[in-house]
């Protein structure tokens, strides 16, 4: 039970870092998960200027830790603990892969966005596509995750 909340605390730990660290990027962070093409990716790198792409690039590495917490605190949480047991052991099944599978598309996320970010000259237009399909994927994913989690909540747990 206490590696469920260690995992839980380093990724809030680190969340909370990550969200300090890139506050000064204007859009936000989250604009640039939710484009889709090289204009509107492009858009926001020159919003932020050389030194705050520099500062996205250089939280790729501590994201990379984060995505790996999260996915092991969703997985353990739903496996490890009593919180979903108002779910059948099929659901809580499909409940624990929702957050691992959140963390291998912010993977590939961090892996589309850094190599788009340090390009000098764009890339093929469906890579811009692809980054903002599994960004948009990992968000509905989490979003999904926090859904059940607030549903075992209002239920019991089942006999």
């Amino acid at each position: 039970m206490q590696s469920v909340w260690a995992w839980g605390l380093a990724s809030v730990g680190l969340l909370i870092g990550l969200g300090v660290y890139l506050a000064p990027l204007q859009p936000s962070i989250v604009a640039l998960q939710f484009t889709f093409t090289p204009g509107a990716f492009q858009a926001v790198l020159n919003a932020w200027g050389a030194q705050g792409v520099q500062r996205f690039r250089m939280h790729l590495p501590v994201d990379d830790v984060l995505l790996l917490c999260y996915g092991a605190f969703g997985f353990l949480l739903t496996r490890r603990t009593a919180w979903f047991g108002a779910f059948s052991p099929a659901a809580q099944r499909r409940v624990a892969t929702l957050m691992p599978l959140a963390a291998l598309c912010d993977a590939i996320e961090n892996l589309l966005q850094g190599y788009l970010s340090g390009l000098q000259i764009p890339a093929a237009a469906p890579w811009y596509a692809v980054a903002g399909g599994v960004a948009t994927v990992k968000w509905l994913l989490l979003l999904l995750f926090v859904l059940c989690a607030a549903w075992a909540v209002r239920r019991k747990p089942a006999p």
